[in-house]
């Protein structure tokens, strides 16, 4: 029985030589480097505790003895990049408009478009170096207030659970995790009841003014006789239809990812 060609030890630490199934080639190589499990580490050359999801840093780092996202957590840093650009590029298309019609009013919507872009890209430019930093070089770091970790088995059926159609839930066989799986990797997902509670108030925010809207046109249409009635009506049931449409997309949506950013409250169905 021979053995099969391929990379194997040189007997020289971090080397490689070339079998080609019936003798040692003069080709060498580095041995490849192992990357580090996922978990939280020490990164390099400071004193934070970053989550490592076995390929990259992510923006999440254990703080005041809490996992919490960094203030500029954008995953993954092209869609942030991308969506920067996309807003970049409205607002300076309203800002020419603006110049053009010289009215104070029609500078609020460019100047918001501008500032929504820097966010998104300061976002994804924060992200990108937080992926370039140095990879572990310690032994991961086992803190009791993230945990219970990925891979963590407490009981049969420990797994990955589908909590939306892209996004699913470590359950350890006893309990569910807070960390959950998407498309880029394992993520801790403490940062959930905030967003959660955030997008549901943003939500009937939104309906609110859609109220508001429906009775300015209500109010519009009790004045018909005048022009200002007709105005009211117009921007009155735009405005409800608007902002009804928001309020509607953002509580559904919500609802549908509640399992995603709240720990379910039973344990997923047997396999």
């Amino acid at each position: 029985m021979t053995t099969p060609q391929g990379w194997y030890d040189a007997g020289v630490p971090g080397r490689q030589r070339w079998w080609d199934g019936a003798q040692w080639t003069a080709h060498e190589r580095d041995a490849p480097v192992a990357s580090p499990s996922m978990g939280w580490y020490l990164v390099p050359g400071t004193v934070d505790v970053r989550w490592w999801d076995g390929t990259v840093w992510t923006p999440y780092r254990i703080r005041d003895g809490k996992p919490k996202p960094d203030a500029f957590a954008i995953e993954p840093p092209s869609t942030g990049l991308i969506l920067g650009i996309m807003f970049l590029v409205l607002g300076l298309a309203q800002l020419s408009l603006a110049l053009a019609t010289r009215s104070p009013g029609n500078f609020v919507t460019p100047v918001l478009f501008v500032l929504v872009a820097v966010v998104w890209i300061v976002g994804a430019r924060h992200s990108q170096g937080v992926r370039a930093l140095p990879a572990p070089q310690s032994m991961p770091i086992i803190d009791p207030v993230a945990r219970p970790l990925p891979g963590e088995v407490e009981g049969p059926g420990a797994g990955w659970y589908p909590m939306t159609g892209q996004v699913t839930r470590w359950w350890t066989g006893a309990r569910w995790s807070w960390y959950i799986g998407m498309k880029f990797g394992a993520r801790p997902g403490y940062a959930g009841p905030r967003g959660y509670i955030t997008s549901m108030i943003v939500g009937w925010f939104m309906a609110g003014l859609a109220v508001l809207g429906l009775a300015l046109g209500v109010t519009g249409a009790a004045l018909s006789a005048s022009p200002a009635g007709a105005f009211m009506i117009a921007i009155g049931f735009v405005f409800a239809v608007v902002f009804a449409g928001l309020a509607l997309f953002i509580l559904l949506l919500t609802r549908s990812r509640r399992n995603a950013m709240l720990l379910p409250t039973s344990p997923p169905p047997l396999r």
